[in-house]
């Protein structure tokens, strides 16, 4: 029959060369404890000074830096009168004087159709299935029409991504 009472602390540091290893094995983890709880109050309050520093950006996205929100534009990907996938686009414009951010902010409506319009020719006119798209020639169009709706020189378009399934 066994003992009911069994040392599950590990080993004695009784002997001397235990006692040394013990020793170096106890200031090791209160360094360790010592560095954890430092690094989590700096993250604490690191995280508590830039909530509070934080501005909350406007609904519809836009910020001080002139970035007009990020549109999502879809093509659909025809091929011989049938569908092989969509073409994603997320978008926004930069402008930069605030006047002129008004009007581009009113010409959202137009400049949504429009660009839809010329994603749909891009899609049908430049992209090959299979392949990766050009985002050149892409944000040279769209460039020229949001040139076209807004004004030259008013707005910069901005192309956040361009996904394809």
């Amino acid at each position: 029959m066994t003992d009911s009472y069994q040392d599950l602390s590990g080993p004695s540091c009784t002997n001397l060369d235990v006692q040394s290893e013990c020793e170096k094995t106890r200031r090791a983890l209160v360094k360790a404890t010592v560095a954890a709880s430092i690094g989590l109050a700096s993250t604490a309050v690191m995280g508590a000074t830039s909530a509070r520093a934080a501005k909350p950006v406007p609904k519809g996205g836009g910020n001080d830096a002139g970035f007009l929100g990020s549109n999502q534009i879809t093509a659909s990907i025809m091929r011989q009168f049938r569908s092989v996938g969509v073409m994603q686009i997320d978008m926004g414009i930069v402008v930069s004087a605030m006047p002129k951010r008004e009007r581009a902010q009113a010409a959202t409506p137009a400049l949504r159709a429009a660009w839809r319009g010329t994603a749909q020719e891009f899609v049908n006119s430049f992209f090959i299935p299979g392949r990766v798209p050009d985002t050149q020639i892409l944000g040279e169009r769209m460039q020229a029409v949001t040139d076209r709706v807004v004004g030259p020189g008013i707005a910069r378009v901005v192309l956040l991504s361009v996904i394809v399934r």
